[in-house]
């Protein structure tokens, strides 16, 4: 599996609702935000394997997953009101 598909896999288990968004797959920018969100939970599950733990960085890559996750998310349902592909 590819960075952009497992970022994408991740972002569609924490937003289940915006499953049926087929368009998701030819959006560029959509694909560029689940590739940066992966390398970001990536290194955050680096982090929190690591044998030596720096709760610093644990916690700034954390904030960092979250935000990218919010922000892909909000990328999809606004993309859906304003385009009339979501199913509200």
């Amino acid at each position: 599996m590819d960075v952009q598909k497992a970022g994408m896999a991740r972002l569609l288990l924490a937003a289940p609702d915006v499953r049926d968004s087929a368009w998701m797959i030819h959006d560029l920018t959509f694909l560029k935000l689940c590739e940066v969100y992966e390398h970001a939970c990536l290194r955050r599950d680096v982090l929190r394997c690591a044998a030596s733990k720096d709760d610093a960085a644990l916690l700034k890559s954390e904030e960092e997953c979250k935000s990218l996750e919010a922000a892909a998310i909000a990328y999809i349902r606004e993309r859906q009101k304003f385009s009339g592909l979501g199913s509200h």
